[in-house]
């Protein structure tokens, strides 16, 4: 049994009237766990104490890039934008191999178990010479870590490789063991080839069963020039049991409020999810020296909220040449993100894109929320009030299945 605080918008009880809510939404809560479930919820009815801990559900990361992590120190791009990423990434690709790339995916999952996470999704560069041995081990260690954390794969590829025989086989592979197909669309591109490429993809998902994410709009040239080819391409092939992601979409800040809205009510109505990606954004996009402006490149979370669309937010790289900081932690994640989004942590909506949207997008079977009978998957820090939270000092204690972790 433990006396914790939680957000009031991330826990369900049924004696709600007696809850004593603090002036952050933080509700002084006793939690009971037996055999790795929640047994008993109810709220603290000594008005005087305080509980000293805040828990949360374990985290979930909608975007990494396992294959690339922790690669900042032999491929550095100093010079910190997105031309200068692509090319280092590509001269790292030269020296990978299939031991290598699985060494950084268990030093990345062993930090993101040890800081709090329960749930990943992580892309991988995908080309036409690889060979499928290194998919064949990166879903034998999704087996591996199955009882700790649940984990996804994207193939992160060029948009015509799913129109090759290669795509092909991909893809039926794919099919028997969970993997997801991923592409990029960033301006300038050949809207022609773009749109047909993509159709081919669409299709290759639908006749294989398979999700799409894409890595879309992660720019501040062409506002939402990607999302247009892609809901045009959609509305053509009369698609609607594709699940699909966009990854990014910083562009569309750019875009007048009327047009984030209408685009936003277009992506509800194709049931598309979005991740936004602060970190990774705002480190690359917008370092012309001749500009001064200091807008933010990120998808407009607050507008397609309201727009009824389901945003996550996600890390994206860990000190590889996209982004030379980082670690696996959700804490520092939001530490940086909250502020720079200007996103309140202890309202509804912002605790849904850390932990009830991305549940949703990987269609996990637990949605985040504490409640009797849900898993005792917590993350419980030493902390009062949401400041303690994001302090540099923070302390905490992973429980899986109800057991410590760490």
């Amino acid at each position: 049994m433990a006396e914790v605080l939680i957000p009031r918008s991330l826990f369900l009880i049924e004696d709600f009237d007696n809850l004593i809510i603090d002036v952050e939404d933080l509700c002084s809560v006793s939690i009971s766990w037996e055999n790795g479930f929640v047994s008993e919820l109810k709220p603290l009815k000594n008005k005087a104490t305080k509980p000293k801990n805040i828990l949360f559900p374990r985290f979930v990361e909608t975007h990494s890039h396992f294959d690339k992590s922790f690669t900042w120190e032999d491929f550095p791009n100093l010079e910190s934008n997105y031309r200068g990423a692509l090319s280092i990434n590509l001269e790292e690709h030269k020296t990978r191999t299939v031991d290598k790339v699985l060494k950084r995916v268990e030093k990345s999952l062993k930090l993101a178990l040890q800081n709090g996470y329960r749930a990943i999704r992580s892309h991988i560069d995908t080309y036409k010479s690889q060979s499928i041995d290194i998919w064949i081990e990166l879903f034998e260690l999704q087996k591996k870590f199955s009882t700790k954390l649940t984990l996804q794969f994207v193939a992160l590829a060029p948009l015509e490789f799913w129109d090759t025989p290669n795509g092909e086989e991909l893809a039926k592979f794919f099919s028997s063991n969970g993997g997801i197909l991923g592409g990029v669309i960033v301006p300038p591109f050949n809207k022609k080839d773009t749109s047909k490429f993509l159709s081919k993809m669409l299709l290759l998902a639908k006749k294989y069963k398979l999700e799409v994410d894409l890595h879309i709009d992660e720019s501040i040239t062409e506002p939402g020039a990607g999302l247009k080819v892609l809901l045009e391409t959609i509305e053509n092939l009369k698609i609607n049991n594709v699940p699909i992601t966009c990854s990014h979409l910083s562009s569309l800040i750019s875009l007048s409020h009327r047009e984030i809205l209408n685009l936003g009510e277009k992506m509800a109505e194709k049931n598309i999810k979005v991740i936004a990606l602060p970190l990774t954004n705002f480190w690359l996009l917008n370092r012309d020296n001749k500009n001064t402006s200091l807008k933010r490149p990120v998808a407009p979370i607050k507008q397609l909220q309201k727009s009824h669309v389901d945003v996550s937010l996600g890390s994206d790289n860990v000190q590889d040449p996209w982004y030379p900081f980082g670690n696996f932690d959700p804490f520092y994640m939001l530490s940086c993100s909250i502020p720079m989004l200007q996103l309140n942590p202890w309202e509804r909506m912002t605790l849904s894109s850390i932990f009830l949207a991305p549940s949703r997008l990987l269609n996990l079977k637990w949605d985040g929320l504490i409640k009797k009978g849900c898993p005792a998957d917590f993350v419980i820090l030493d902390a009062k009030r949401w400041a303690d939270v994001f302090s540099s000092t923070l302390k905490r204690k992973v429980f899986i299945k109800g057991d410590l972790y760490c």
